[in-house]
């Protein structure tokens, strides 16, 4: 099936072959502070990306029987909150191309996944978009060809992905259109993409403009697959991650300035710590509605995911004030405040005197 592909252009330099999901875990590590580091000079942000692409993560979700290693969702997600302590827009990237994968895996045919997955673990990215309507965009027939036009909002630095995954409408019905970056007609409204160190970056603005297609680039969910799928608890999955590491940059950077109040940090990472927990629920969920048939698989991880998302925003509304002092609503026993101030000068002891990180 060689209509979808990408016009790859950087396979110069293939990218490494991740073999563990330790190693998964060292390899992000490494690029969240390269992502996150200072704001460097004008044009850095190709060699940084492409520093992405070769690292391999973008196969660690490419199931096996496609040559991958198709780590758990689990790991997805700790892959994620990790680059989000350090820079939003890796975070953003990468969930946006496991959740990309995780559809053509649901709901790609056997060309589609073959094609795609061989080019992910070449160094190739799915990027995400959505129309800035925030309807799916038309395709319309011509006779010989499908035909694409509008204003979409992408994931950062989706110029340099190899397909943008859109939502599209055809024949009365919504479906998933797997568009190579490079097709004519594809129009990137900004001058240059600069992944920005720490905060989040807006999203990349592309005008679509008489964008020839096939139906061959769309991908068939059928029945309620796309409203409780695997895909869509991946994504709320992710988001969670993404939010649960910007709170742990948050803690991190609180840690720094030396200033903490012990009861709130001690309750600031006991909320973590049950965030984390849930997350790693949700992601054993979802990898039991990846091999499971019975419906109810799907919908127990649709709502492990929510909750994980629900818990991940909670934590992420208080991470402002966190470390400061305790939120003034919450009600503690003398016992539980006694337990989170001790663990609290924990945490300070140990980030003062330079203790690793537990993974």
């Amino acid at each position: 099936m060689g209509t979808i592909s990408s016009t790859l252009d950087h396979p110069s330099h293939p990218a490494a072959v991740i073999g563990t999901e330790d190693e998964a875990l060292t390899i992000i590590r490494t690029l969240a502070d390269v992502f996150g580091g200072a704001a460097s000079e004008p044009g850095r942000a190709e060699l940084r990306l492409e520093l992405l692409s070769r690292s391999g993560l973008f196969g660690i979700s490419v199931p096996t029987e496609n040559g991958g290693i198709d780590v758990s969702n689990t790991v997805l997600a700790t892959v994620c909150w990790e680059a989000a302590a350090r820079s939003a827009p890796l975070a953003e990237i990468l969930a946006a191309h496991f959740v990309g994968l995780e559809c053509l895996r649901s709901h790609g045919t056997e060309g589609q996944r073959k094609t795609v997955f061989a080019a992910a673990l070449a160094g190739a990215r799915v990027a995400q978009g959505a129309a800035r309507s925030g309807e799916a965009l038309p395709l319309v027939s011509n006779g010989v060809a499908l035909r694409l036009g509008g204003e979409v909002f992408c994931t950062p630095c989706a110029r340099h992905a190899d397909w943008m995954l859109l939502p599209v409408q055809t024949g009365g019905r919504a479906v998933k259109l797997l568009l190579p970056v490079r097709s004519e007609g594809v129009h990137f409204v900004a001058n240059t993409c600069e992944p920005a160190p720490g905060a989040a970056q807006a999203a990349e603005h592309v005008l679509l403009k008489d964008v020839a297609t096939e139906p061959d680039f769309l991908l068939q969910a059928t029945g309620d697959a796309a409203s409780v799928g695997v895909p869509r608890s991946l994504g709320l999955l992710l988001e969670a991650a993404c939010r649960l590491g910007a709170a742990r940059g948050v803690l991190e950077r609180l840690l720094d300035a030396g200033d903490s109040d012990p009861l709130a940090v001690g309750l600031f990472t006991s909320r973590l710590a049950a965030t984390e927990a849930i997350i790693a629920d949700a992601g054993r969920a979802i990898d039991a509605a990846q091999i499971g048939l019975a419906d109810q698989h799907r919908i127990n991880a649709f709502q492990a995911s929510a909750s994980a998302l629900a818990s991940a925003q909670a934590v992420a509304h208080v991470a402002a004030s966190a470390g400061q002092e305790p939120p003034a609503d919450v009600q503690l026993t003398a016992q539980a405040m006694e337990a989170l101030q001790q663990s609290g000068r924990i945490t300070i002891d140990a980030h003062r005197n330079g203790a690793p990180r537990d993974d």
